[in-house]
């Protein structure tokens, strides 16, 4: 399948996307954080410091993980 350069930032957001449910699944915590790392490097470093989150890693071990978000039971009409 080719794709086309135009395309490039939504396929690169699901890859990141498979990559974050992976982790998930190795139970690991990721975070998407795309205004946070321009706002870290303006601050040089110090929002990550502050957040107590360590340079060399976007990846990690969580102290827990939030409880499932509640669904409604799915509201399916069939046509025909």
């Amino acid at each position: 399948m080719a794709s086309t350069p135009s395309w490039a930032v939504e396929h690169c957001a699901l890859v990141a996307e498979n990559l974050m449910l992976a982790a998930r699944t190795a139970g690991l915590a990721t975070c998407w954080i795309g205004f946070a790392q321009t706002y870290n490097t303006r601050r040089k470093g110090r929002a990550r410091a502050a957040a107590g989150l360590p340079a060399d890693r976007a990846v990690g071990h969580p102290a827990s993980f939030p409880p499932p978000v509640p669904r409604k039971a799915a509201d399916i009409n069939w046509i025909g």
